[in-house]
C-alpha cells in the first residue's frame, strides 16, 4: 500500500515538472513583454513629468517679468468729482499695501480690497478688478463730508456715519456748495480722524442733517446751521433741544430727537410736514419770520416787526 501511494505521489510531481518545464518559454516570453511595457511606460512618465516641468518654469519665468507687477502707483480708481488730488495721494499710500505686486498673485484682488476695507477713509469696497499687464481698477465708496461740527472757534469734518474726516483731503463745501455747520457751544470729546464722535449731540445732528438730505429740506430752505447745544441738557420747559437756522437768519425750533421718546414729540415725518406747510405760505427761505415751531400739531410761526 505504501508502494503505491509513493509510485502515485512520484508521478504527480512528474507531472507537475513536466508541466513546469513546459510553461517556461510562455513565462519567458511574458517577463519580456512586461519588461517591454514597463519600459515604455516609464519613458512616457518622464516625457510627461519633463513636459509638465518645462511647461511651469516657462509659465514662472513669463508671469515674473517686470511688466507683470504692480503697485499703488499702477492702481487706477473710479471716483466722483469731488475727489481732490491729495486724497487720490493718500489712497495710494494706504497702510497695509506692498510696495510690488504680481499681476497673476493667488487671491491678489482679496488681499488689496481688504487693505483698502481697513481704511478709515473708505466707506466700502465696491470691486477690484486685474487688467493687464499691470494693472488693478478699484472702485470704492469714499467717506464724503456733510458737515463741520463746531465747538466755539474749533471746526471739524464729518461724514453721513458721524466719522471724523481729514480737513487736508477734503475741499468743503464743494464748488458752489454751501457749508453746514452742526454746532455745539459745549466742550466736545474729539475724536481721532477716523472714529466716530461718540456724542449724543453730534450723532444726533447728523442723523437730522441725513434725514434733511435724504427729502432735499437742507437745499430747498437753505439751512444753515443746526444747533444741537441743548441736546441730553437739562432746562426750562419749553426750551427746544433742536434749533436748526437758515441762510436767512430765520429759526426753526426742531424739538427732541426723534429717540427721545419724550411724551407728545412728533415724528421727524410730522415736524417736516409742519415746516413745508409753512414754507409754502411764506416762501421756502422763510426770510419774513423769526421763528417757527414745528413741535406741535399747528406749527407756530413768528413773523419779523417791520417799523
Amino acid at each position: 500500500m505504501k508502494s503505491l501511494l509513493k509510485r502515485h505521489c512520484t508521478n504527480v510531481l512528474d507531472g507537475i515538472k513536466v508541466r513546469l518545464v513546459q510553461l517556461q518559454p510562455f513565462c519567458a516570453r511574458m517577463q519580456k513583454t512586461a519588461s517591454l511595457y514597463l519600459l515604455r511606460f516609464v519613458v512616457v512618465v518622464a516625457v510627461v513629468m519633463i513636459a509638465l516641468w518645462l511647461v511651469k518654469s516657462t509659465w514662472l519665468y513669463f508671469i515674473n517679468q517686470r511688466m507683470f507687477l504692480v503697485g499703488p502707483e499702477t492702481f487706477t480708481f473710479d471716483t466722483p468729482t469731488w475727489v481732490t488730488d491729495r486724497l487720490i495721494e493718500r489712497l495710494r499710500n494706504v497702510d497695509g499695501l506692498k510696495t510690488r505686486y504680481n499681476i497673476f498673485e493667488k487671491d491678489l484682488t482679496k488681499q488689496i480690497g481688504e487693505v483698502y476695507g481697513r481704511s478709515p477713509l473708505i466707506s466700502q469696497v465696491s470691486s477690484l478688478e486685474r487688467v493687464l499687464p499691470n494693472t488693478i481698477e478699484i472702485k470704492l465708496e469714499l467717506r464724503r463730508p456733510i458737515a463741520i461740527v463746531k465747538s466755539k472757534s474749533k471746526e471739524y469734518l464729518v461724514d453721513r456715519d458721524g466719522v471724523r474726516l481729514i480737513e487736508s483731503l477734503y475741499k468743503y463745501p464743494e464748488k458752489e456748495g454751501r457749508p453746514i455747520y452742526i454746532r455745539d457751544q459745549r466742550r466736545l470729546r474729539v475724536p481721532k480722524y477716523g472714529e466716530k464722535w461718540n456724542m449724543k449731540s453730534v450723532e444726533v445732528g447728523v442723523n437730522l442733517l441725513n434725514y434733511l438730505r435724504y427729502n432735499k429740506i437742507d437745499t430747498l430752505l437753505k439751512i444753515a446751521t443746526i444747533d444741537v447745544s441743548h441736546v441730553d441738557k437739562r432746562g426750562k420747559g419749553g426750551r427746544s433741544d433742536i434749533v436748526l437756522w437758515t441762510e436767512k437768519g430765520a429759526m426753526i425750533k426742531w424739538g427732541s430727537s426723534s429717540t427721545s421718546e419724550r411724551l407728545m414729540e412728533l415724528s421727524n415725518h410730522e415736524k417736516l410736514q409742519n415746516l413745508l406747510s409753512v414754507a409754502n405760505e411764506e416762501g421756502t427761505d422763510l426770510s419774513n419770520l423769526e421763528y417757527v415751531d414745528v413741535r406741535w400739531r399747528t406749527p407756530i410761526g413768528k413773523r419779523i416787526d417791520i417799523q
